[in-house]
């Protein structure tokens, strides 16, 4: 599948209009506790990238499910969601990574699902390997992160009902040569410690530097 955004376009959709934000700021869902967790987690799983003085965005605003002006301010593959790109849909994605996943859960999926119909606020702290910054819709990034290298977008996570088992979606928009954006699924499990645990990575998109 081919599909491009510019560095440009990206930071574009980052910073439009401000219109949206009393709606999100009014939203009083948030992550919980235990997804920042799994995402402290898999940013330890990140493929490196070969540049020193790593600056990374994390955008602020989970991904979502949607499609076209009811996804913002999501970015969008084919005029929907990277979750699940067209012609794909939810039940071929799962049927993909139960493929790759024997042990992925009912469960798990179904919240991953319902989790990830509308998005909402990431907030610090959150770890992370490298410098980051958390950026969204109307921030303004002052000069030292206006190119960042990648921007980081990240779904809800989905758990099952003893919240032992958890997925993950990450997408990567990479802005460095010989480094391609990527989506990928991410299998957790908590160990005996309480400690998230990586049981499976699927690679679902991923888009070369041209």
């Amino acid at each position: 599948m081919k599909f491009q955004l510019s560095h440009f376009a990206a930071l574009s959709m980052v910073m439009l209009g401000a219109i949206l934000l009393p709606v999100w700021a009014q939203n009083p869902i948030e992550a919980s506790p235990e997804e920042y967790r799994v995402y402290e987690a898999v940013f330890g799983l990140m493929d490196p990238i070969p540049k020193e003085d790593l600056h990374v965005t994390v955008f602020s605003v989970t991904l979502n499910s949607k499609c076209g002006e009811d996804a913002y301010p999501n970015p969008l593959a084919n005029g929907c969601t990277f979750l699940w790109m067209k012609p794909d849909t939810a039940n071929s994605v799962k049927q993909l990574l139960r493929g790759e996943w024997a042990d992925l859960e009912n469960a798990t999926w179904a919240d991953f699902e319902m989790e990830n119909a509308a998005s909402v606020h990431l907030h610090e702290p959150i770890s992370t390997p490298w410098k980051h910054k958390l950026i969204g819709p109307g921030d303004d990034p002052s000069k030292d992160w206006e190119s960042p290298d990648p921007t980081i977008f990240l779904s809800r996570v989905g758990f099952n009902q003893k919240r032992t088992q958890a997925v993950v979606y990450v997408l990567i928009f990479s802005y460095v040569d010989q480094v391609a954006t990527t989506g990928d699924y991410f299998l957790f499990r908590k160990d005996k410690t309480g400690q998230w645990k990586p049981s499976g990575r699927v690679t679902y998109f991923t888009k070369d530097k041209e």
